[in-house]
């Protein structure tokens, strides 16, 4: 009887240790793996957006200096607002609701902003936007993945499309 009752405190004392031991792993894991997401949290000013089609001819769709942020929050969320610059003249009614149709839609190419939340894949380098809501409806209820590289304040967005065009977002962080 007395042996018996050893060798289940023994087995309980090493799945008690095997246990401890995969919790303390997963933590260890947990706590690495959150290192670049906690190096992202912040906002970031947009200092280039460019992009090159696979023929080399190179366009800034915002301009050459273009205007706005990335607001990556603590808590998983994110805002994404670009304007280009120079920004485009005042509706010549005076009133934002009386403009052209052309005014309207040159308004409308000129400024992105995008809210949601966002996730990231440290072993990729790819953070995903998850877009709740757009001033483009066809991004409302996507996932936009974002492969980057941080590099002390400056935060590097770059993909290849299917079409070959490489598109560049380059961010530095706000102080």
């Amino acid at each position: 009887m007395v042996h018996r009752s050893c060798r289940g405190r023994t087995a309980a004392l090493v799945l008690s240790t095997l246990a401890a031991t995969a919790l303390l792993l997963a933590l260890a894991a947990a706590a690495h793996a959150g290192e670049l997401a906690n190096r992202l949290v912040g906002t970031w000013r947009v200092v280039r957006y460019v992009d090159t089609d696979a023929s080399g001819k190179v366009t800034y769709p915002f301009g050459e200096k273009p205007s706005g942020y990335f607001v990556y929050d603590p808590t998983g969320h994110l805002s994404v607002q670009i304007m280009r610059t120079p920004a485009r003249p005042r509706f010549a009614a005076g009133d934002d609701a009386k403009g052209t149709d052309a005014e309207v839609r040159a308004a409308y190419d000129g400024y992105v902003a995008y809210f949601g939340t966002y996730r990231v894949d440290e072993r990729r380098s790819i953070v995903t936007h998850v877009v709740e809501g757009s001033l483009n409806p066809s991004y409302t209820g996507t996932d936009q993945p974002r492969p980057f590289k941080l590099h002390g304040d400056v935060l590097v967005i770059q993909a290849r499309d299917d079409d070959g065009t490489i598109y560049l977002r380059e961010l530095h962080r706000v102080r």
